[in-house]
């Protein structure tokens, strides 16, 4: 419970930070309870985060945060959509393999 209302609120916080420096619009951030994505992007601008990143490493949790930024400007997983992700986050790669290695203790 304590670590859901910590990711709440520091992830979202990060989320803004994030959104701002790269000036990209969200209109909403939820932190929420899902089993099978650390991350989604809706149409409307609502980035949602899984509370378990809170337990990963700031490096991570930007990536993945970033990853759903770059959405706001390709909604798919396109050849496009990778070049803005590594614009975003040149590191990329290393968050990925940190989240393939760690994820069933974050889980």
């Amino acid at each position: 419970k304590h670590l859901r209302k910590l990711a709440s609120q520091e992830l979202s916080h990060r989320v803004t930070e994030l959104a701002a420096l790269h000036d990209v619009n969200v209109s909403r951030v939820s932190v929420r309870n899902q089993k099978s994505r650390w991350g989604s992007c809706s149409l409307k601008g609502t980035i949602s985060l899984n509370w378990r990143l809170i337990q990963s490493p700031n490096f991570v949790r930007d990536y993945i945060i970033l990853h759903e930024l770059a959405h706001r400007e390709q909604m798919n997983h396109s050849r496009n959509f990778w070049r803005e992700v590594e614009r975003l986050c040149p590191d990329y790669l290393l968050a990925e393999r940190w989240l393939k290695k760690h994820a069933k203790i974050l889980r």
